[in-house]
């Protein structure tokens, strides 16, 4: 029998035939150090076990004719080896992946630095460095996912899904919008329900979450998706119905608008004509010249009157429409006070019955009818929506066995403040997100405040009661616009990269998840995991090979002397 044989020491460098760079650049410190330099390259390279004539090339390494030596010094070093690799991974990472730079802009960055006689600024090069980045992206991705997923506390969460056609196959999104997490985010062949049931069931499996609501622009496999996959309640996206509510009242209402400035425009023009024919000052104006002017004069203040007529209608039916917007919350918007299923219903409906009357006064077309009759409907759905929100609330307040005054409390204030804290960032002016700031700060506060009811419940209860209401506050999504804004940034990548493959797709949701921050430091993954995740530069600098060395320089050859030219 063959006696086993040990197994071989693998070679921790990268390439068996070619020394790392930190190698390189140890040696150069070595024999730069005034101090301790080795005696004699041949006993130095046999201590390390280095050949010879490796260490000599190593030690008469040219220096750059248009560096700085001290700059060519401290990049030779180990520190300034390490310094290096942090630009080229950091510009490979910030303008390449996180941002639709191509690599020759990096390459071209290199060269003006003057950083092009160190790492390689070819397209090549580059390429096949950013190759191995892209791929331990996404390897980062699904590791830290799994670690993150074993120490998640349970939660309840909704989606927001939407496709995007950059590419030659769909390409499904699935985003938490409360941490604004990637969960879904990848080509498929098809977009039926099916497909999303597959999709989302796949990237949920082995976290602790309970999905209780989709919402959506409402396309047919979404719907089936929710529905009969999933099991969850739809919500319509609230922008999409807007829209379908705006345009065919709008369109009618445009033509009198376009009318009455064309008739301003032309008493305007007619005015002026026939001020420039009035005579010099000092000269007998015409009694028929002047009063034409007069006329002229009158006409246009006529038609600025029925300018600012014609545009009424279009006023009050667009600010109907954004109070659609407004008044669908499960709050009011001015008290925070909890609002009830019945009374969304009444408001929405008031908004609903002004823009009949407006379309009656206008006499819009059975378009706009069709649009209102329509509207009345998916209100219904709107109300359906925040009946669901309470029995989600009050199913999980209830779980935290607190008093009944406590729990007014945690509807009225706690869930309230979290509720607008979070939805504040959306709102359309910076006045009204700094006043429904300020509402859901003084919520909160008066919640916990001292000697409140709150107040007296143990440290650890205390905690549970601030995570549920926060987790409450989430729970009510209006509107898809995470989604939408997520497309936007697919299209900009495919735009400037061209077709995107599924290896970049699956690093542009790592760089998503794990790289970007918000103004308070944290990252979407952070958000949805409630731990930190590990630093993905940091990995990125431990797991990537070498930066590529540039090529040798070859002296170019001298132009021959035409010896017919002399």
């Amino acid at each position: 029998m063959i006696p086993s044989q040990p197994a071989p020491v693998p070679d921790q460098r990268q390439d068996p035939f070619r020394w790392s760079r930190s190698d390189r650049a140890r040696v150069h410190a070595d024999f730069s150090d005034p101090r301790h330099t080795p005696s004699s390259q041949r006993q130095y390279a046999q201590k390390h076990g280095i050949p010879r004539s490796t260490l000599g090339t190593w030690v008469r390494q040219d220096t750059p004719d248009d560096v700085d030596p001290h700059i060519v010094a401290f990049l030779r070093n180990p520190a300034g080896e390490l310094f290096l690799r942090h630009i080229v991974v950091a510009a490979t990472l910030v303008f390449h992946q996180a941002n639709a730079c191509g690599l020759r802009t990096i390459g071209q960055f290199l060269r003006l630095a003057k950083l092009d006689s160190f790492v390689a600024s070819s397209y090549g090069a580059l390429h096949s460095f950013a190759a191995s980045l892209q791929t331990e992206l996404g390897r980062f991705g699904d590791e830290e996912q799994q670690r993150l997923a074993a120490t998640m506390t349970p939660k309840t969460i909704t989606l927001a899904a939407d496709e995007n056609f950059h590419g030659p196959k769909p390409c499904l999104v699935a985003i938490e919008p409360v941490s604004n997490f990637l969960v879904v985010e990848s080509y498929r062949d098809r977009r039926d329900g099916d497909t999303w049931t597959e999709a989302i069931q796949v990237r949920l499996k082995g976290l602790p979450l309970r999905l209780v609501l989709l919402t959506s622009d409402q396309a047919k496999g979404l719907l089936r998706c929710a529905r009969d996959g999933l099991e969850v309640l739809q919500s319509p996206d609230l922008f999409h119905r807007q829209r379908d509510l705006l345009r065919p009242l709008l369109l009618p209402l445009r033509r009198p608008i376009q009318q009455a400035q064309k008739e301003l425009e032309q008493a305007q023009q007619r005015a002026h004509r026939l001020d420039a024919e009035i005579p010099p000052e000092g000269l007998e104006i015409s009694r028929e010249a002047f009063e034409k002017l007069v006329e002229a004069v009158r006409d246009e203040l006529k038609a600025v009157k029925k300018l600012e007529q014609s545009q009424e209608p279009k006023e009050r039916v667009v600010e109907q429409v954004r109070g659609v917007g407004d008044d669908y919350h499960p709050f009011d918007r001015q008290t925070g006070r909890p609002l009830t299923e019945k009374q969304v219903e009444q408001r929405l409906g008031q908004r609903v019955d002004r823009l009949q009357e407006v379309a009656e006064q206008a006499g819009l077309g059975p378009g706009a009818e069709e649009a209102l009759t329509k509207a009345r409907s998916w209100l219904g759905t709107l109300v359906a929506v925040v009946a669901w929100f309470w029995i989600e609330v009050r199913q999980q307040v209830e779980e935290l066995e607190l008093s009944e005054e406590q729990e007014r409390v945690v509807y009225e204030c706690l869930v309230a403040g979290h509720y607008w804290e979070q939805a504040a960032n959306r709102a359309r002016q910076p006045e009204e997100r700094q006043r429904l700031k300020a509402l859901a700060e003084r919520l909160k506060t008066h919640a916990w405040e001292q000697g409140g009811v709150l107040s007296i419940l143990p440290k650890e209860q205390r905690e549970e009661v601030e995570r549920v209401s926060r987790q409450c506050g989430g729970l009510f999504s209006r509107s898809s616009s995470c989604v939408e804004g997520r497309n936007g940034r697919l299209s900009l990548h495919h735009h400037g990269q061209g077709r995107l493959s599924e290896g970049r797709l699956k690093a542009l949701t790592t760089v998503h998840n794990y790289v970007i921050e918000r103004s308070d430091g944290t990252t979407a993954a952070e958000r949805f995991f409630g731990s930190k995740p590990r630093n993905v530069f940091a990995g990125l600098l431990d797991r990537l090979p070498d930066l590529p060395r540039p090529a040798v320089k070859r002296p170019k050859k001298s132009a021959q002397t035409n010896p017919l030219l002399g």
